[in-house]
This record gives C-alpha cells, structure tokens and sequence, in this order.
C-alpha cells in the first residue's frame, strides 16, 4: 500500500466539511492542516464548526505558510464565500509551488492559467491536478448514442436526491458509501460534487449539462452509464446522488425545476429512495404531501427522509435576489425529528452518527424486502 501523502485544505468553509468529516475514505491523502482566511472567523475552532455538526478534532488555522512545512500536497477547494482568485489563491498556489508542494485544484480556472501552473510544477518536479466543475473525465459523449432503448439495470440502485442545493447529499451519499463498504457490500457510485474521483468513484457525468445533447439523448446516454458501471464494476448496489433540488419553491427560486432529477429517473429506476430537505418548522402532513408530489412527479417512492440543518432564509433571499442559507446546530435538528414520529417514513440526520448508521441499515432492509417480492 502507498505511503498517503499529508494534505493542506485552504481555503476552508462548510463547502469543505465532507473531507473532514469521511477523511477515511480519501484512499490517497491524510488531511494535516486545514487553513481559513483570517476574516472568515474559524481560526483556531474545530472543522466541525463550519458545517454545525460535531467536533471532529481537527482545528482550523489561520497561518497558510506556516503551515506549509506540514503537508506535502495542498489542495485549493471552492468556498461559500467567493474569493478573488488572483488576489487571495493564486499567489498562495505560487508559493507552495515554490515551497515544492503538489497542488490539487478544485476551481473553476482557466485553461492558460492551468498550462502555466502545470508547467511551473513541472520544473518544480510536482504535480498538478484538477478537478473542475466544467472537465468531463466521463468516457461518454453525444458519440455513443448509437442504441436508443433502455437497458435493464440488474443491480439495485439507490437514488440520493434533495429538495434543493445545499440540504447534505454529498454527506448522505459518503455516509452511506462508508458504512455499506463497511458492512462488506462493493458499493459503485456516481456522486453530486466534481471531485468525487479523490473518494473512489464517480463525477456525476458533465454530458447531462451539455447544451449540444437532447434530452432524450440524456436519459438513454445516463442508463447506459449505468449499465456500464454495473457490468465493469460488478458492484452490489449502486448509489446516485442527483444534483439541484426536485420541484421549484416559487417563480424565483426555480431549483431548474428539478429538470435532471426527472430525467435520471427516466433513466434508471431506483430501488430506494432518499430524500433530503432543509430545516424548518413543518408539520407532519408536509412529508406526506411531499413523498406524494414525488411518486407523481418521478415516478419513485420516498424510502426515507433527511432533515438537514441548513435553513433557507427567505427574507434575504428575497433581498438580495439570490438563495441564501442559515446554518443551525445539528442538535436542532434531532430536538426537530422528535416532534415527526408519529410518520411511517422514517427521518434521519446525517450529522448523527447513530442516525447515519440506521439510515444505512434501513435502505439495505429495505432492499432486502424488494428483492424478496421480486423471487415471488
């Protein structure tokens, strides 16, 4: 087994938290120092501070170069905040070039600016990698739309989804990816973030943006891709996680209108179903009128539920003409589920440990149960 090379996040907010917190699953890295800009507020707390959940016994740093001389790789990752890349990233990317660090790049730069970085690292004799939102490392393209039937899938599959952006899928789908590995399954995945190689699977593909690709063409190229991963990778479930939101809140706030969650469920259909909300004051009846609009709308039932702890705040929002979020503590959230139990579709969160265990327990009974009405 290779030696994992010592990883520097910067610069980190909530955005990062996934890396922290399933750490185990990053094959390749050890994660030995986490830095946030002096102005964000977190210096000198635990990660587990940026995304209201526990303490993860990582502390946040404010010191970029001091902290230089304990890493061997420094990763630059997207921030909630917006950063001016050429005053506050690049000149940190220079200098841990110059300090002989490898770099791994999770924004959205351009293609000179990557050349240039790349050919400074290799004189350097690091490396360079990048991991954006806009480069495609699917295989597929509009190319291989030859056959335009649907294939069945033989594997079960598991869909991850939310109402919108911002409710912890990518938590949901790590989570679940680390306790089915645990309990011995292969588990495939195709996952929401466009780094999901650094964990071991799947970006979801970039032809399902395309402006060039029907959308028809989407959902016969999207079953194919399925199919591919489950006759390559052999696995024993396979987990989808779908970017955006599932239904528009209001004329405003659109979510896209849940356009690729209708076309992934076109594509393939899931054995089980998970889906995520924001937090809020809701009464029972809200989750069933919900599981309700997405058996009619997707065509697929809701297996369980997750209340994240991120609330929108509609007042600035409105304000401001953008989507804008709270965070809460997560202890709200599971003081929240208590007041849901008289639902017949459980309700997790993922912050929970034991919460995040059970979740996982209860999609493999459930797809226990689903296999065993197919053999009658």
């Amino acid at each position: 087994m290779s030696k994992k090379e010592n990883l520097m996040i910067y610069p980190f907010d909530s955005q990062s938290s996934p890396l922290l917190r399933y750490c185990n699953l990053l094959d390749q890295y050890s994660i030995t120092a986490v830095v946030s800009p002096n102005g964000w507020g977190m210096s000198g707390k635990d990660v587990g501070i940026a995304d209201g959940g526990s303490n993860i016994g990582i502390t946040i740093d404010r010191d970029f170069d001091g902290k230089l001389g304990l890493c061997d790789t420094v990763l630059f990752t997207e921030a909630s905040a917006l950063l001016d890349f050429k005053i506050f990233i690049y000149p940190k990317i220079q200098k841990a070039i110059a300090a002989g660090k490898n770099i791994i790049c999770l924004m959205d730069i351009e293609n000179a600016t990557v050349e240039q970085l790349r050919e400074v690292c290799d004189n350097k004799g690091v490396y360079f990698k990048k991991f954006s939102p806009t480069e495609d490392l699917n295989p597929y393209n509009e190319k291989n739309v030859k056959d335009t039937q649907l294939l069945k899938i033989n594997v079960p599959v598991i869909f991850v989804l939310g109402m919108a952006e911002r409710t912890q899928k990518f938590e949901i789908q790590l989570s679940l990816r680390e306790n089915l590995i645990n309990a011995g399954y292969r588990v495939s995945q195709v996952g929401t973030r466009h780094y999901c190689e650094m964990f071991g699977f799947h970006s979801f593909p970039k032809f399902m943006y395309s402006c060039s690709i029907t959308e028809s063409d989407k959902i016969i190229m999207f079953n194919h891709f399925i199919k591919h991963i489950e006759l390559t990778e052999k696995p024993d479930v396979v987990i989808v996680g779908i970017p955006g939101g599932v239904i528009p809140f209001n004329n405003k706030f659109t979510n896209n209108f849940g356009i690729l969650a209708y076309e992934i469920s076109n594509a393939v259909t899931p054995d089980a179903s998970i889906l995520s909300v924001l937090y809020d004051d809701y009464k029972e009846e809200h989750f069933e009128r919900l599981s309700t609009s997405i058996r009619y709308k997707l065509g697929l039932d809701v297996d369980c539920f997750n209340l994240s702890n991120i609330k929108f705040d509609w007042n600035a929002s409105n304000i401001e003409n953008k989507m804008i979020h709270l965070t809460v503590s997560t202890n709200f959230v599971d003081e929240k589920k208590r007041s849901f139990g008289g639902l017949s579709t459980p309700i997790y969160n993922i912050l929970n440990t034991a919460d995040a265990v059970a979740m996982s327990n209860y999609l493999v009974d459930r797809l226990g149960e689903y296999a065993n009405v197919e053999c009658l």
